[in-house]
């Protein structure tokens, strides 16, 4: 009897085995999305297995800055587009700040340029009372002066101060120069134009730090010459000095962010203040005044023949004259109190941000919020290097880091780390030859998959490193397999992980061309070739479903396909497609059998996802940059004022709920535990429905 029942216990255990295999190999094949170990968790880039889609019920529909339905707000130091991560209690996201040293740099830079600043007002001061109090000497009959020499003085007084303020915000307060003076652009498109990108202070572009630097500098010069003695051999070497440096700003402009190379015209445009200036002063060398009789015997009327012959008529009575009397006199030597601040305020602009803080650090850092209560936990910094070359609208902290409630990794795209829970760090890799060959910056996120990390770092299209692909142990980061595809390169995508059956597959979205890998090996399993550009948008998947949508520059295309098959066998078949209202930088969800996808623009489409029917067409609020999300029968679409939209998801447009936070977003909401987690510019919104 005994024997018997061990017997039965194994014929049973045996059937539950089999019977429980049969079903996880079912659902593996068939690429089940989710996973019950994960539940409550959103452990990556787009949550579990990179979907955007979250299970969670009963999530809120409602919050404002009125801390409705706001569980917690916390202020994230630095700047960051990375988006949050959930795992046991704890949210995990990157950020980038400035070093101690660099801004101990900035400060003493800033303190300078003020006390620059403030002397030389002082000093105007000075000058503007004793020049203009009442004087009780006789008055000498006042000498005729010539055209120039009317306006001098406003003039220098004008140029001077315009040159203080624009120093003052480009050194003290660099972040409000662009959004000052960039909306300047259209004045000078008409010459040649340059684009606003380069009307910039910011660390990761050389060529716009440099011309703008080196464009007020010039300008500064060119003012310091106008307290000179006119006519006089140093005012002439002033001017001459101008005319020196503007060339070799010219010459020496280095590349764009995009590693291009700035047109000469935008290059000799940032020269033209300071060369106008300093032209205004050599023209003080002559004597300029009209004659009283001369020129023309009658003067011109109006008529045909007298609009024509007027300008030689007023050209006629121009009188220019060389002055070369006393031209060794340096003059007024109390000139000196205006002529060294202002050069001295020439010098701070342009040197320390192209020379020496360019060398000095930002800090890459892990931070950790306690998810219940909002406190931050600790915050650790990964790497200190320089700016590298990035987008105007990127970060040094935009992948979103991967967790798996026991390791971190992180990729900045100057190096990857593996942190543990209590912020120690495991290991670090760096990749040397990131700032030479970078860009528009590091966008594509890290991914963990049983006691691997899997990291992607696409080249772009003139960079001299190919794109490599690397499968890193987790716990010490031995490399256990790199490559260096040929037809991955110029595109900003975080690959998507797919199962089918025993064996997982790393898709990855390129310029025209999509390719899958074996996880264990890097071997490339298949392609397949696709009419977009640029991908920026993330792939969305939905069992044997696969979306490609997207494309930033050049074709756009909305891609629905079906995988068959395993491995080297996988078969692609294209189902639809359309080229209308595709996405650009937000990536789209399938949920619930549709397909939903939001332009840079706003413009939001539902499509039925096997038929590719349009259910409807919206245009949303403001420009989307965040990818979508899903969850609870909803789908939440945030732009770039934090402005989230609660769209039904269903088969007719219904607009739930509009959220402001009023703040910049540009990363993707996190769902876990029954709660939203927004990211914008400057605080991590934690947002649970009242009740809970």
């Amino acid at each position: 009897m005994h024997n018997s029942n061990r017997y039965c216990l194994l014929l049973g255990s045996l059937f539950i085995t089999i019977l429980l295999g049969g079903m996880y190999f079912c659902s593996e094949t068939l690429g089940t999305e989710f996973d019950d170990r994960l539940k409550g968790q959103w452990p990556q880039w787009r949550g579990p297995n990179g979907l955007g889609v979250s299970t969670e019920k009963n999530l809120p529909k409602v919050w404002n800055t009125e801390s409705q339905n706001i569980r917690w707000k916390i202020r994230i130091p630095g700047k960051g587009f990375s988006s949050p991560v959930v795992s046991k209690g704890k949210v995990i996201l990157t950020t980038a700040y400035e070093s101690s040293k660099l801004v101990i740099s900035q400060r003493i830079v800033s303190m300078a340029g003020l006390g620059l600043a403030v002397a030389f007002v002082i000093a105007a001061a000075v000058n503007f009372y004793i020049k203009w109090r009442p004087r009780t000497q006789k008055k000498f009959t006042p000498v005729k002066r010539s055209l120039i020499e009317r306006f001098n003085l406003p003039f220098i007084w004008i140029t001077s101060f315009s040159f203080v303020f624009v120093e003052l915000v480009a050194t003290i307060r660099p972040r409000y120069f662009e959004l000052a003076f960039g909306r300047f652009d259209f004045l000078v498109s008409s010459l040649g134009g340059y684009h606003s990108n380069l009307l910039s202070m910011d660390k990761g572009a050389p060529a716009a730090i440099w011309l703008t630097s080196g464009g007020i500098a010039l300008l500064g010069l060119a003012a310091s010459i106008g307290w000179l003695r006119a006519q006089s051999i140093w005012t002439l070497l002033g001017a001459a000095t101008v005319f020196l440096f503007a060339p070799l700003l010219v010459i020496f402009t280095p590349l764009d962010q995009w590693k291009l190379e700035i047109d000469l015209n935008k290059r000799i445009i940032f020269t033209l203040p300071g060369m106008l200036l300093a032209s205004w002063h050599i023209l003080n060398c002559f004597k300029i005044q009209f004659r009283k009789k001369g020129g023309l015997r009658n003067k011109p009327t109006f008529t045909p023949r007298g609009i024509i012959v007027a300008p030689w008529y007023i050209i006629k009575r121009i009188e220019a004259r060389w002055r070369l009397k006393n031209i060794w006199r340096f003059g007024n030597k109390s000139a000196l109190v205006f002529v060294l601040p202002l050069i001295g305020l020439s010098v701070l602009v342009f040197v320390p941000p192209n020379f020496m803080q360019t060398q000095l650090g930002i800090e890459r850092v892990v931070v950790c919020v306690d998810m219940n209560s909002g406190n931050l936990l600790w915050q650790q910094p990964v790497f200190i290097k320089p700016a590298e070359r990035k987008h105007n609208e990127n970060t040094y902290a935009t992948p979103t880091p991967a967790v798996d409630g026991m390791h971190i990794i992180v990729n900045f795209g100057l190096g990857i780390a593996c942190l543990d829970f209590d912020g120690n760090i495991l290991w670090r890799k760096t990749d040397k030859h990131y700032f030479e060959n970078s860009r528009y910056g590091a966008v594509s996120s890290p991914l963990l998959i049983d006691d691997m990390a899997l990291v992607v770092q696409e080249c772009e299209w003139n960079s001299k490193q190919a794109t490599w692909i690397a499968a890193f142990e987790k716990r010490t980061g031995r490399r256990r397999w790199n490559i260096n595809p040929m037809n991955i390169y110029g595109c900003y995508t975080t690959p998507l992980l797919y199962r089918d059956g025993a064996h997982i597959q790393l898709i990855i979205a390129s310029r025209e061309n999509m390719a899958s890998y074996d996880i264990e090996s890097g071997e490339l399993l298949w392609t397949q070739e696709i009419p977009i550009q640029n991908m920026v948008a993330s792939m969305a998947r939905s069992e044997e479903f696969l979306c490609i949508a997207g494309g930033t520059y050049g074709p756009k295309a909305t891609i629905m396909m079906r995988l068959n098959g395993k491995g080297k066998d996988t078969k692609v078949d294209v189902i639809w497609q359309s080229s209308r209202h595709a996405p650009g930088c937000s990536s789209p969800v399938i949920y619930d059998h549709k397909l939903f996808v939001v332009t840079d623009t706003g413009i939001m489409t539902c499509y039925d996802a096997p038929s590719g029917k349009v259910l409807w067409n919206h245009r949303l609020k403001g420009r989307h940059l965040s990818s979508l999300v899903a969850a609870d029968g909803r789908v939440y679409a945030c732009n770039t004022k934090a402005l989230t939209t609660v769209i039904a998801a269903d088969s007719e447009f219904r607009v739930l709920a509009e959220n402001d936070l009023q703040g910049r977003c540009y990363a993707s909401p996190a769902i876990a535990d029954g709660c939203i987690f927004i990211r914008t510019e400057n605080h991590l919104y934690c947002i649970e429905k009242e009740g809970r």
